[in-house]
């Protein structure tokens, strides 16, 4: 792999990769890091201002403008006090949107004259009057001016290629995840009163309203199909709707159901060292790095054939997938996986394959340095 000593100026408008909350583009956005030092840049985070909003509101919108643009002028003056040696040779933003308009990136760019670039440039479908159209101006203004955008989705790509007229600013780019070996983490202890021999399902959600809610809701509707309850469920997550969901999965033996709450990132990898296969309906679900993250753990998975999941999960050889919403297709997928141990352990190895294959940070490194090497 070429090395090359091009300093990077790492930008997250949503949250930086160090942000107290843990979430997929946290995850995202910190693996973004390893791989670009992987791939022998120099990469530093720029700015930890945040540019997201939860709500569209216009007064939202101009404080928030407001203040990226004070932090251009802060970062320029930065810049300003170094040799040019020390200042970034290139400039990339994770995940550009309606809700988290870059403003900062193309600005410092021009003012250094070097290159912008883009990943996860998306758009997405907000409110049925379209409130958020004002802020996905913004983000478009700010995406346009990219000289390159690096895609994990089709969906993703074929938006930008009608925004910019043409693919040739555009590059496919495969989801990733840390596939080094994660020492110290040790399988979590099951209930007391839980059988050895009866699988054991584990499921992982931020518990909050819309897509997350939804897809427990799914989850809880497909179990309730199943002929019995064959099975033992660890549920993962916490967040303002656990009374709710709790709710949907009280008609199901609350003995087979463990809640963890909200825990930290090795204590999942160690609920999924436990488990015999992973669930999450993936309703909507843009990418779905929980799905690389349970594969590697020699996990098979049922999810739902929506948006970014078949990208990480391929159907009958690492997972079964259903079509989505279909909350009866996947109860039977359920049930095809509790019969079959040799299925579970032949899918399971496959995905662990696939991952380090085709979804490591030394093969999203490699695909850094193709696309920006010679910027």
């Amino acid at each position: 792999m070429t090395i090359t000593s091009k300093r990077i100026a790492f930008f997250a408008p949503i949250k930086p990769p160090d942000h107290p909350i843990p979430s997929g583009d946290r995850l995202i956005a910190g693996n973004l890091l390893k791989a670009l030092e992987l791939a022998g840049f120099h990469a530093e985070i720029s700015s930890r201002y945040i540019c997201y909003s939860k709500r569209s509101a216009t007064d939202i919108l101009e404080a928030r403008k407001e203040g990226a643009l004070e932090e251009v002028d802060r970062l320029l003056a930065r810049y300003s006090k170094m040799a040019p040696e020390q200042r970034p040779d290139l400039w990339l933003t994770y995940h550009p949107y309606c809700k988290a308009p870059d403003w900062i990136g193309p600005r410092i760019s021009k003012a250094l004259d070097i290159p912008y670039v883009t990943v996860e440039a998306a758009r997405t479908a907000q409110g049925i009057n379209d409130e958020w159209k004002p802020w996905r101006m913004e983000a478009q203004a700010g995406i346009r001016k990219a000289d390159r955008h690096l895609c994990f989705k089709p969906t993703d790509r074929k938006y930008l290629s009608q925004l910019l007229d043409g693919d040739e600013k555009i590059f496919d780019f495969p989801a990733f995840i840390d596939t080094q070996p994660r020492e110290g983490i040790s399988k979590a202890i099951l209930p007391n009163n839980w059988k050895p021999d009866v699988p054991v399902l584990v499921t992982t959600g931020m518990m909050r309203p819309g897509k997350k809610l939804k897809n427990f809701e799914l989850l809880a509707e497909a179990l309730a199909s199943l002929p019995g309850f064959p099975l033992n469920l660890v549920i993962i997550g916490g967040g303002p709707e656990e009374n709710t969901i709790r709710s949907r999965f009280a008609s199901l033996p609350q003995e087979n159901i463990y809640w963890t709450g909200q825990v930290s990132h090795d204590e999942v990898l160690s609920w999924m060292r436990a488990a015999n296969l992973f669930i999450w309906p993936g309703w909507k679900e843009p990418i779905g790095m929980v799905y690389l993250e349970a594969q590697l753990e020699g996990l098979p998975v049922i999810a739902s054939n929506s948006m970014g999941v078949p990208l990480v999960v391929e159907h009958g050889k690492t997972g079964l997938l259903s079509p989505e919403g279909d909350s009866a297709a996947m109860c039977s997928n359920i049930l095809v996986m509790l019969a079959d141990r040799n299925k579970r352990s032949s899918m399971g190895k496959a995905g662990s394959i696939k991952v380090q294959r085709e979804h490591s940070l030394e093969s999203a490194a490699r695909r850094l340095q193709e696309v920006l090497a010679d910027l």
